[in-house]
């Protein structure tokens, strides 16, 4: 083996090693509330997005590349005007909460297709996940 490829080869085993020892794990879905924007997002895999606004509530996320063969594949959403919808739903503005119980109240209130097409689509892998969210409505900016 010449020099050049030892030296990327020790480069490569390098940085594989450093990863192990930071701790970069396989991907997890997960949520988060925005305060900011005063939504919600969820990422169900990475990889780079689209949005596309389905409703004054949801905008999903769809794989901006195939990630498997077929069509669109949907990788995530955004819940939008959290404090405005949590008022309506009856939640109250701070607290860890389920993303499947937050969905559920929200299909109550709003049982559009939109909506429906939104707990259909994901219901399955925040369940599996048990994703949460930390929401405080109160501190958002």
């Amino acid at each position: 083996m010449d020099t050049g490829a030892r030296m990327m080869q020790e480069h490569l085993e390098n940085s594989v090693s450093f990863i192990k020892y930071i701790g970069a794990d396989e991907f997890k879905p997960f949520a988060y509330y925005d305060k900011h924007l005063d939504c919600i997002r969820v990422r169900i895999q990475d990889c780079s997005v689209v949005e596309e606004r389905l409703s004054r509530i949801f905008t999903i996320l769809k794989a901006a590349h195939p990630i498997e063969s077929g069509g669109d594949q949907l990788v995530g959403f955004n819940i939008k005007g959290i404090r405005h919808l949590f008022e309506q739903v009856g939640l109250p503005h701070e607290g860890v909460f389920k993303l499947v119980d937050i969905i559920s109240e929200i299909v109550k209130v709003y049982p559009d297709t939109f909506v429906k097409k939104v707990r259909e689509e994901f219901i399955a892998v925040l369940e599996e996940n048990e994703i949460s969210v930390e929401v405080d409505i109160d501190q958002a900016a």
